[in-house]
């Protein structure tokens, strides 16, 4: 059948929203590097830097008003001129540190594609969509957060290590659904 409505929309976005352009999705082999990060740094901010991620899905609804999984893209995106740093407080671990936030995002992303492939969607897709993601975002805020208290914002280098490993294990682990 021919999809009646195209609906293309950023689930979200950290602290604001972005044109198409003015984000960088998620790709495998390519670290962030600090020339990535174009915003100006809090005011305020007792961080040396902030990288600003989220995941943004587009779908398709068909004319039975179900989900055209097909045409479902999903994205770990990362929001140049919403992060930054103060290079006098960076060093290597402190990106580091950001591109693991990163990875969160793309580890939630595939998450995302997951539960979407193994959904049966209804005529209430758009609501069906809205409950997996916010199941998701919430998972993906829980981790960040809990990932910034046990290496204390990349102060404890041990913890930070384990973090690395554990996100690497979880890309691993969903990389059949990688974008």
């Amino acid at each position: 059948m021919k999809p009646v409505v195209l609906i293309g929309f950023c689930l979200f976005v950290l602290f604001g929203f972005q044109r198409k352009s003015a984000r960088m999705s998620w790709r495998d082999g390519h670290t962030l590097s600090w020339s990535d990060f174009q915003g100006l740094p809090s005011k305020g901010s007792a961080f040396s830097a902030s990288s600003n991620t989220g995941i943004s899905h587009r779908f398709t609804i068909k004319s039975t008003g179900i989900i055209d999984k097909s045409k479902s893209i999903i994205k770990a995106n990362f929001y140049p001129k919403l992060s930054w740093y103060k290079p006098e407080l960076i060093d290597e671990f402190t990106l580091k540190h950001e591109q693991t936030h990163f990875d969160i995002s793309e580890v939630h992303a595939r998450m995302f594609r997951k539960a979407v492939a193994e959904f049966h969607f209804t005529r209430n897709s758009k609501a069906e969509i809205q409950r997996i993601y916010k199941k998701i975002e919430s998972s993906r805020r829980k981790m960040q957060s809990q990932f910034d208290a046990e290496t204390e914002h990349s102060v404890n280098r041990e913890a930070e290590k384990l973090w690395e490993v554990k996100v690497q294990a979880l890309l691993h682990k969903y990389q059949p659904w990688a974008g």
